[in-house]
């Protein structure tokens, strides 16, 4: 009698098992259908809305550029108004750090470079953010080699020149910048140390300041893209730049040319905050993409001296983990300080 008794009970657990087992697959099967569905319904609905772009700079400097010229193309290209959204200051953290803490669901993006991105990690050790645990990379769009341009008066008509004449006047030979920790000052410092020479640096509170004090000759050379358009206009002479030639400037060569392993860039990217849907990622990224292939958008930023660039969000996060390995170092070797 007790062993019919048990042998019921098994029967009946292994029924009520079974059940359960079914029932969890089934939750299972929903919960992934539900969130298949839901992440197809954010692509195929996105965007919806306005999408706000957060520039981290003023109006007007070379990064305020680059974001409206792609943020035309691609309100454009969405049917979506995007929004421009200046937050400047303390080199660009303030902005990218209101963009990391913003709603991750792909309606707030920002454009970053090398300076809020990279340098900012030595310039502003409380920054409101991580670059590599806060921020979804999204896609590079632009990189610019760095413009070395003299008076016309100058003695030096090419940059090897100016190199000798360092090497033969230890730290007389000045440079002008955009101010400490800027890409342009990062740029000096790589090539100080691959050269053994040493420039004087002369740090500005911006590249424009820079400019004037060249027309000014008060130093010997700048180190600044805002000096392309005085050269354009022929108030300032190009003699080198820190990377690949300019297609705007063909005839004016790249130092690592003569410095064999030297180059230095300055790039621009879009990100997003960290959690923002691999959807909403995969369809900006392909939007930049073809917006930078475009004959029109390569044209205009070739006018202005930027190279247009593609990348996949893996690829620009690379970049940004190797160009933050390479930041450091510099930093390290030259004992830079950013008090």
């Amino acid at each position: 009698m007790i062993q019919n008794f048990l042998k019921r009970l098994k029967i009946i657990c292994s029924l009520f098992a079974s059940r359960i087992m079914v029932s969890a697959c089934c939750a299972t099967l929903t919960g992934s259908f539900l969130f298949s569905s839901t992440s197809m319904a954010i692509a195929e609905t996105y965007p919806s809305r306005p999408i706000k772009l957060i520039v981290p700079y003023a109006p007007g400097g070379n990064t305020d550029i680059i974001a409206r010229i792609f943020s035309q193309k691609l309100s454009e290209r969405v049917g979506q108004p995007v929004v421009i959204d200046n937050r400047g200051g303390a080199s660009g953290t303030i902005g990218v750090g209101i963009a990391a803490k913003s709603i991750n669901d792909g309606y707030s993006i920002v454009i970053g470079d090398v300076g809020s991105l990279v340098v900012a990690n030595h310039a502003i050790p409380s920054r409101p953010y991580d670059t590599i645990k806060d921020l979804a990379p999204i896609g590079l769009i632009s990189t610019v080699s760095i413009l070395v341009s003299v008076n016309p008066k100058s003695t030096f008509s090419n940059f090897e020149e100016l190199l000798k004449s360092a090497r033969a006047n230890p730290g007389k030979i000045s440079f002008g910048t955009a101010g400490i920790g800027s890409p342009s000052h990062m740029a000096m410092e790589l090539l100080q140390s691959m050269t053994n020479v040493n420039f004087m640096h002369v740090p500005f509170k911006g590249g424009t300041q820079g400019v004037t004090a060249l027309i000014g000759e008060q130093i010997d050379f700048l180190v600044d893209g805002t000096a392309f358009g005085q050269t354009k206009a022929g108030r300032l002479k190009p003699i080198a730049v820190t990377g690949p030639r300019l297609p705007a400037l063909p005839n004016t060569p790249g130092i690592g040319e003569n410095v064999k392993g030297y180059e230095f860039t300055n790039w621009f990217g879009f990100l997003a905050p960290v959690g923002t849907p691999a959807d909403v990622i995969s369809r900006l990224n392909d939007e930049f993409k073809q917006i930078a292939a475009l004959p029109e958008i390569r044209d205009r930023l070739s006018g202005l001296g930027f190279a247009a660039r593609q990348s996949t969000p893996q690829e620009f996060a690379d970049h940004i983990k190797s160009e933050t390995e390479k930041i450091s170092q510099i930093v390290k070797s030259a004992n830079i300080k950013f008090d």
